[in-house]
């Protein structure tokens, strides 16, 4: 059976959120609507609820789909391939040289997850889609949200099929909702961890690596 290496993106592939950092680079440029903007915030007041204001994209509302495609190719360009880590650029070649299957499992959003993969030349990566209708985005996500349990259901379904070994497998993250993800695997690696996730991967004896910094 084939093996595979699932890595997250965030605080994983790089020591940032990259929607978090392409938020700030739209806003600057202009890019973003007051009203989707006003309309975001006001959620953020009213949800209250984590996992669903991860999943709100109002701030989004209303631009061209094919302008964002854009706007993230130029972005990634600019700003986020400088902050790759060498280490992590490393692993995926080391996996993809053992004939391993890489794949970007990331809650950022998809036109940004893409970037990665042609930069790696990965085939497989799963982010958050937006939906799109006439053109334009509405500010909802179109299909999953691969956050916390999610992901590991995605891993699961990746698993199924593709036949693959997850107890031959590697994965990689950096925040406590990925240990549903992590436990699935036979090499389960945390990143620069959050302190709740050093905590799980302590008492379960998974391995801790620090690709930004820091010392384990």
């Amino acid at each position: 059976m084939l093996a595979c290496a699932v890595f997250d993106l965030d605080g994983t592939i790089i020591d940032a959120s990259s929607e978090r950092l392409f938020f700030f680079y739209l806003l600057k440029r202009g890019k973003l609507r007051l009203g989707s903007l006003a309309e975001w915030l006001i959620d953020w007041i009213r949800l209250f609820d984590f996992h669903k204001v991860k999943a709100n994209k109002v701030y989004l509302k209303g631009i061209d789909a094919e302008s964002l495609i854009d706007e993230a190719c130029t972005f990634f360009a600019d700003y986020l391939v400088n902050r790759i880590s060498p280490h992590a650029c490393e692993l995926i070649e080391f996996h993809k040289s053992h004939g391993r299957m890489v794949v970007i499992l990331s809650g950022s959003l998809t036109v940004l997850v893409t970037q990665f993969a042609e930069h790696f030349a990965l085939e497989t990566t799963f982010g958050n889609d937006l939906e799109v209708v006439g053109g334009k985005i509405t500010g909802k996500l179109a299909g999953y949200h691969p956050y916390g349990q999610q992901k590991a259901t995605l891993v699961e379904t990746l698993s199924s099929e593709h036949q693959l070994d997850l107890s031959t497998s590697y994965a990689y993250g950096n925040h406590h909702t990925d240990a549903y993800k992590l436990q699935l695997f036979g090499h389960p690696v945390a990143v620069n961890p959050t302190a709740k996730l050093r905590r799980i991967a302590k008492v379960n004896g998974w391995s801790i690596e620090m690709f930004h910094g820091r010392t384990a």
